[in-house]
């Protein structure tokens, strides 16, 4: 049986998010494959598209994260109702393959 396995890097990251839609991160790494965001302030941050509002992202509490399969094209953004929070992010890079037996 042969296992394959990406072999890359991660790219860490953060960025304060307000009230207004903010890119997370502000620049995707190239050959981004998955994403993986945490809320490290101490207000609810909702992510989504660039037309994310309070009332349809997806609510990212105090201390939550979430795992997303998202290539480098795909921008995600977020914002709180009020103040700033601190979003840390790791990006998963792809740069190969390589078979492990």
């Amino acid at each position: 049986m042969t296992v394959v396995r990406i072999a890359g890097k991660v790219v860490n990251s953060n960025i304060s998010v307000g009230d207004t839609a903010t890119a997370i991160p502000a620049t995707a790494a190239v050959g981004r494959i998955f994403m993986l965001v945490t809320n490290n302030g101490s207000v609810t941050v909702y992510i989504g598209d660039s037309n994310v509002t309070t009332t349809n992202g997806y609510p990212l509490a105090p201390g939550d994260a979430v795992s997303l399969d998202l290539k480098e094209q795909v921008v995600l953004y977020g914002r709180t109702a009020t103040g700033t929070a601190d979003v840390r992010i790791i990006e998963g890079v792809w740069n190969g393959f390589r078979n492990v037996f």
